[in-house]
């Protein structure tokens, strides 16, 4: 799957998607734009992202870039080792895990349709227990979502059953050479089987056997990051390869953030609490305004294009 098909799926699950010259950009809420595909460094120029922010529209813009010493940190967790198996673990706690786990659990593919019927309720037991809240994502975006990635060869659905019952499953997507895992979502009660260790290892072994898979992409790393998320990933195999992550505002809002960024921001924060972007903004005006100091992993770069 090149870029445009991802773009092209992204539009057809209900994101608006903007094409320019150096990649997409979607929605993943609304004013806000991410480039696609999240896998790949960019560098838009000042007339990409003013087409985006006026399309959009956007009030800010996200995407990576290759790393430097002076733009704010971020991270994206990959894995390419072609020689992945057990000992890639990090740790014999890992290794233990991952052992029982498949002892215990049935691993195989499924189908998009017996997703689409047994994968929100995971998919809202993992948001509520990870953020405390439920998903913003409705039950029927979920089907659409599902029955979308039917479509596509490039899509696929992993699963970990205990006996019959879903207990961890894995959407993955094969964009360009990176395979990336989109989704991973699991049954609160049967955490005690550790389907995921099992469920995961068994996707990177199985997929860092192809070929036409360079690496393996978990995602980046999240602003609100758990301790406990990250070393999950960690001690699965994952490296956490560095990059610059841009935001960008619209230079139209940005006197308005400036000068009443907090209330604005705070209420966007109360209307999309599963949105991590808004606490990033929240502190990149602080520091803007100097009331508090720049950190490393936090700070946003206030970009001279926005200007």
């Amino acid at each position: 799957m090149q870029a445009s098909d991802i773009a092209h799926f992204f539009s057809r699950v209900g994101y608006r998607v903007i094409a320019t010259e150096s990649c997409y950009w979607y929605n993943p809420q609304p004013f806000q734009f991410k480039s696609l595909p999240v896998h790949r460094f960019v560098a838009p120029s000042a007339v990409e992202l003013a087409q985006v922010m006026i399309q959009g529209p956007a009030f800010a813009l996200r995407y990576p870039t290759t790393p430097d010493n002076t733009g704010p940190r971020g991270g994206m967790y990959v894995c390419s080792n072609r020689h992945y198996a057990i000992d890639a673990l990090s740790s014999q706690n890992a290794r233990s895990k991952t052992r029982r786990g498949l002892a215990r659990c049935h691993i195989e593919q499924i189908e998009f349709p017996y997703l689409a019927r047994h994968g929100y309720s995971l998919t809202a037991e993992t948001t509520l227990r990870q953020m405390g809240r439920m998903p913003s994502t409705t039950e029927a975006e979920w089907q659409r979502f599902c029955d979308n990635a039917t479509r596509s060869k490039d899509f696929e659905a992993w699963g970990a059953f205990v006996e019959d019952r879903l207990a961890t499953f894995i959407v993955g997507m094969l964009v360009e050479d990176c395979y990336y895992i989109h989704l991973q979502k699991s049954a609160s009660d049967l955490l005690k089987y550790y389907p995921n260790n099992a469920l995961l290892f068994t996707v990177i072994k199985t997929k860092m056997a192809c070929p036409q898979v360079a690496y393996i992409s978990h995602g980046p790393k999240a602003l609100a990051v758990g301790k406990g998320l990250h070393y999950f990933k960690t001690s699965m195999g994952f490296e956490l390869q560095p990059f610059t992550d841009h935001v960008v505002f619209n230079p139209l809002v940005k006197p308005l953030l400036m000068w009443k960024g907090d209330t604005v921001v705070k209420k966007l924060m109360e209307r999309y609490p599963d949105n991590l972007f808004w606490q990033r903004a929240s502190r990149a005006l602080r520091v803007a305004r100097g009331e508090e100091p720049r950190g490393e992993e936090i700070a946003v770069k206030m970009s001279e294009s926005s200007e």
